[in-house]
């Protein structure tokens, strides 16, 4: 017991210690403003309840012993909740080992959360649909509350969850229940407050396997009268990769991470009661490496450049890839190529903080329910990466930060008049993102943009061309003209006229470019958004009979956006591109046209992309400066539905929803319309980087019902939703871009069933089936349109949508059983099985390599302890059949080699607890 009091007490000093950080780090004193907003509006709170106490008190509605959501802004039995909604229960998390919000997909057949390139770029999906987590400018699809306070990204909430009584998973939009609207769903994390009984508890958690994870959780409750109690918790979890560096030998995928959270509960009177919670975590992790898939034909040039070593042999499950080490500085290798400087080793960095702050007030006035819930949240993130995934040193990202700091209040008060059960809300939000970019040009980014044109080139020597191919960047003798390997321009004027003999313009000898030198590109491409949103929201049910409930939502948004950009980048050799593009006008249709040989090039789809590697979009000097933006959004979204109760066990309902997501700004230059030829900004404006708000009509229809003596629910749903606008950001290869397809579809049937069909025994799955599809035709590249139906950079009708399963089914049985005297073992397993889906929106691979095939992961624990759960020792498993698939794919940076996001391998251990 001491080593668990010690330890809280490191937590607590770990969570001061933060929050002193954090808030001295606020952006121009935003974020002791808002910190001072919110202690002010908690006071205000206070002094009403001091000069205003109502004399008489609504007694609390009992719910019945089903299980009790809040779903709805109101307590009700999750059987008499209108909606589909999965509730997960505190138990069950911890036998299924969820420690982020991600472990809940194993348990919820219609959710899905996964990571990407890093954790910021987490994306949660429900029926399919989720918003891409690659830029920060995008609000997610699917809302995620913790304890009633709006997270303003997926990957603001990943930190480990504190003990929790249970989850909730809406599925459908939501905007007229929660503070913050959502178009896909919600995810309603209710976490354990403080109660007025003693106790603690600490837990270790050991891994068996090679991983060697280790945890430690610990808490404490502190009772100091019956009106008043406080709560500390905290965790610290490590846990070794999963992915080899072959180059260095050191592991990726790492967790490092710890969280710590305060809590108190004041009954202020007989009606009233405040709960603050204060928390911080901390993660310092290696995050996300891959695995090479598929090597294509620029793995040649890899090769050439960096030797063997950068081509391993394929082995996905092997779970390895290259990462480029400390490079010596190299000597100039010709005019065009400079002296590269000593650069140093390239890694996976990922550093995230967050902290936040929360006061909830829920005051019974005289029979009605006042809630008020005030927050304030600041996460960080500070994170490196090797965005050509591979030895080779092509492009890298160097501490780019990324911060969402963000301020809420929302405001409810609910009550019944006769028939009508009404709720009506007010929520504001102040949100500043930043997000401060570094992308920069590795060292062999000349050498390899130049054997790229080589091998473009060989072919021509099969006409007199030269033999050795043809270079964009001058690797011979200062001054000794011609080159023995030409410029690539000038065997690219070869005369189309004469297709059997070498016929280039002369003129176009002597254009080269200039090589950059490592560490060229993003200096510092500083964005920063700021979001004010209010909104007003209704959520009423009448009871038109004993039998039959109308419900009834509305919700008015107004939301405006302000985004600065200051962008610095330096290429001398989309400085050199340009000049050849002014230079060559007057060869190409005629003087001043304002069509030069770079833009002839751009025309075609093998020398197009040559022309992008060698000035990608994301260092594209032309996009420096200043730029300013601003939208305004005013929308209405609403519900209407009816439930008809068959019996004391049976409902029908079924309704229809209209969800709304705001636009935004994508906070990347590359959202702006750059090109290599482009010879002027005035071509450039920020409203390029603006997407449009996305909408959804969804309907629904179902059934709940409780059967075998009140043992076990039995729950349907069907529903279509047709979402306009989907704001979807996808990685052709080259670079993320963003557009607004104007149509998805997302359709299909639901089934869930709870069962306790005899003492100790629990049994719970689901089914869903989900067709999720593209209904209209987007082309995002007009490089590769002329391909028709083979185009990499398009979505077409009747695609599915990636990472959707059309098929999905979990189960978890749990059994718990007497062993004699005070003794119990527990046995659970569960799992969860997909159908085949693909992996990418662009550049998939033309015969579905990267597509997963159905696959299945199962989950287990074995453990033993008494009957009143003092203590406890289990053995689980994760990932038990040691199965394997892609949690993502895609095209490494500015190659054609198809790279995988592998999945965790089976792990094992013990973990051991002990409470009173």
């Amino acid at each position: 017991m001491r080593l668990g009091a010690t330890y809280a007490n490191f937590l607590i000093i770990k969570l001061f210690t933060n929050l002193g950080r954090c808030a001295n780090r606020g952006r121009g004193g935003i974020a002791m403003k808002k910190m001072s907003t919110l202690a002010l509006l908690s006071g205000a709170s206070l002094a009403a309840i001091g000069a205003f106490s109502p004399a008489f008190a609504q007694d609390e509605p009992e719910a019945s012993e089903e299980i009790v959501v809040t779903a709805t802004g109101r307590t009700a039995a999750i059987q008499d909740v209108p909606l589909a909604v999965t509730a997960v229960s505190g138990e069950q998390l911890t036998n299924a080992g969820v420690q982020d919000l991600r472990d809940v997909t194993q348990l919820a057949p219609s959710f899905q959360l996964g990571t990407g390139q890093s954790i910021a770029a987490s994306t949660a999906r429900i029926r399919g649909i989720g918003t891409g987590g690659d830029n920060v400018g995008f609000e997610s699809a699917v809302g995620i509350f913790i304890d009633g306070v709006y997270r303003a990204r997926a990957g603001a909430a990943l930190a480990d969850l504190p003990d929790v009584e249970r989850i909730e998973v809406l599925r459908g939009p939501q905007g007229t229940l929660f503070g913050r609207n959502t178009s896909a769903g919600a995810i309603s994390v209710v976490s354990a407050g403080p109660d007025y009984e003693p106790g603690m508890y600490i837990e270790g958690m050991f891994g068996l396997d090679d991983l060697e994870e280790a945890g430690l959780r610990t808490g404490v409750n502190i009772a100091v009268n019956d009106g008043l109690a406080f709560r500390l918790d905290g965790a610290i979890r490590s846990r070794s990769g999963y992915i080899t560096d072959l180059i260095s030998g050191d592991d990726l995928n790492t967790r490092d991470r710890w969280t710590a959270r305060g809590q108190m509960q004041l009954d202020i009177n007989p009606d009233a009661t405040l709960r603050v919670i204060i928390d911080a975590s901390e993660a310092d992790e290696v995050c996300c490496g891959v695995t090479p898939f598929i090597y294509g034909s620029t793995q040649g040039a890899v090769t050439a450049i960096v030797g063997p070593a950068g081509t391993p042999a394929i082995n996905p499950e092997g779970r390895f890839m290259t990462v480029t080490g400390a490079l010596p500085g190299l000597p100039s290798l010709g005019p065009g190529l400079p002296a590269q400087p000593q650069t140093d080793a390239r890694d996976y960095s990922d550093v995230t903080e967050d902290m936040g702050l929360s006061a909830q007030l829920d005051w019974d006035i005289g029979g009605m329910n006042f809630t008020s819930i005030t927050a304030y949240r600041d996460w960080q993130q500070t994170r490196s990466q090797d965005i050509d995934f591979n030895l080779i040193d092509i492009a890298y990202r160097d501490g780019v930060e990324v911060g969402v700091e963000n301020f809420t209040q929302e405001f409810r008060l609910q009550g019944e008049t006769g028939r009508l059960n009404w709720l009506a809300g007010i929520f504001y939000s102040d949100e500043t993102l930043t997000n401060n970019d570094r992308i920069r040009i590795g060292a062999h980014a000349n050498l390899f943009a130049n054997a790229l044109a080589q091998g473009g080139t060989a072919p021509l020597a099969a006409i007199g061309g030269p033999a050795g191919g043809c270079q964009l960047f001058d690797s011979g003798a200062p001054n000794a003209e011609p080159d023995s390997i030409p410029s690539f321009f000038y065997c690219a004027s070869d005369n189309p006229a004469t297709p059997l003999v070498f016929d280039p313009n002369p003129a176009l000898a002597g254009f080269y470019l200039q090589g950059n030198v490592a560490g060229a590109g993003q200096q510092s491409d500083d964005w920063q958004a700021d979001t004010q949103s209010w909104s007003v929201f209704t959520h009423n049910e009448v009871n038109l009979s004993d039998q039959l409930v109308l419900t009834l939502g509305a919700r008015y948004t107004s939301e405006t956006k302000d985004v600065t950009a200051d962008l610095l980048s330096v290429s001398p050799a989309c400085d050199a591109l340009r000049a050849i593009e002014i230079g060559t006008d007057p060869f190409f249709g005629g003087a001043a046209d304002g069509v030069g040989f770079i833009e002839v090039l751009q025309s075609t789809a093998s020398a197009g992309g040559l022309m992008n590697i060698a000035c990608s979009p994301a260092v594209n000097p032309m996009a420096n400066g200043h730029w300013e933006g601003s939208s305004e959004e005013n929308e209405f979204s609403g519900t209407i539905s009816l439930a008809y109760h068959l019996s004391d066990d049976v409902m029908l309902y079924g309704g229809y929803s209209r969800g709304y997501k705001a636009g935004g700004y994508n906070l990347d230059r590359q959202g702006m319309a750059l090109r290599p030829d482009t010879t002027s900004a005035a071509t450039l404006n920020i409203e390029q980087t603006h997407f449009d708000p996305e909408f959804t009509d969804a309907y629904e229809i179902g059934l709940k019902s409780t059967v075998l003596g009140g043992t076990t629910t039995l729950n349907l749903s069907a529903f279509y939703q047709q979402i306009h606008d989907y704001q979807l950001n996808a990685f052709n290869g080259f670079n993320f871009i963003t557009r607004n397809v104007p149509e998805v579809i997302s359709q299909g049937a639901e089934l869930e069933l709870s069962s306790s069909p005899m003492e100790g025994l629990t049994i719970s799955g689901g089914v869903s089936y989900i067709d999720a599809y593209f209904d209209s035709e987007v082309r995002f590249n007009p490089l590769t349109a002329g391909q028709g139906a083979s185009d990499p950079n398009a979505v077409f009708a009747g695609d599915p949508l990636a990472l959707s399963s059309e098929w999905t089914a979990t189960g978890a049985i749990a059994y718990e059983m007497p062993l004699g005297g005070d003794l119990r073992a527990l046995f659970y397993l569960d799992g969860r099985w997909n159908s085949e889906y693909r992996t990418q929106t662009l550049g998939r691979d033309p015969l579905g390599r990267t597509d997963n095939e159905a696959f299945a992961i199962f989950n287990g624990r074995v453990g033993i302890g008494p009957q009143d759960e003092r203590w406890s020792v289990e053995f689980w498993g994760r990932n038990l059949t040691d199965e394997f698939y892609y949690v993502g794919a895609f095209q490494a940076t500015l190659q054609n080699t198809y790279v995988i996001y592998p999945s965790e391998p089976q792990t094992y251990g013990v973990t051991v607890r002990a409470r009173y």
